[in-house]
């Protein structure tokens, strides 16, 4: 490769990653001057895999809860097999765990529906949206009113207050 198609490919990614022309003269011939393995590369140094997974999936914040605490089970070889399970979740960090079975049941709710979903953990994932997310009504409405319709119409706003939840308790997540 010439040096003038050198320079042109550090120009784009500097530009695109708001680095220094040095910073991504490194990323590119880290990585074979392939731009978008430099882009990773640079985003992997600059953020942490919670991040990431934020930026890239924010927009929908369900989508984007359901991947950060996929990543915290994989980080933690937390398998859906495993028998113990739920114990090892609870002995997460408690914004990490609180999030990882907030996710979990939401899920749930998806697969089994809301009826079943009352009766999996409801105690505990009530409790985390009452205290971690400061949302009573929707606790309230899992705990006492039970109604679908009205959790469907809150269930927006709990995923974006887990999203800024988990914004706020970035470094202890992976």
């Amino acid at each position: 490769m010439d040096e003038a198609h050198r320079q042109q490919l550090t120009d784009i990614v500097a530009a695109k990653a708001g680095v220094d022309v040095a910073c991504a003269a490194r990323h590119l011939a880290l990585h074979d001057d392939d731009v978008a393995a430099a882009l990773r590369g640079i985003d992997a140094e600059r953020y942490t895999l919670t991040q990431r997974l934020l930026n890239k999936y924010g927009r929908d914040p369900e989508d984007a809860l359901q991947h950060v605490a996929l990543a915290v089970l994989q980080q933690e070889g937390i398998r859906s097999d495993s028998v113990l399970r739920l114990d090892r979740i609870a002995a997460l960090a408690p914004p990490v765990a609180g999030m990882v079975l907030l996710a979990e049941w939401l899920a749930y709710v998806d697969w089994e529906g809301f009826d079943s979903a009352l009766y999996a953990n409801i105690d505990a994932v009530a409790a985390i949206i009452a205290g971690a997310l400061d949302l009573p009504e929707v606790a309230d409405n899992l705990l006492q009113t039970r109604d679908e319709a009205v959790f469907e119409t809150q269930r927006p706003a709990l995923a974006t207050a887990a999203l800024l939840f988990i914004e706020r308790h970035t470094t202890q997540f992976p």
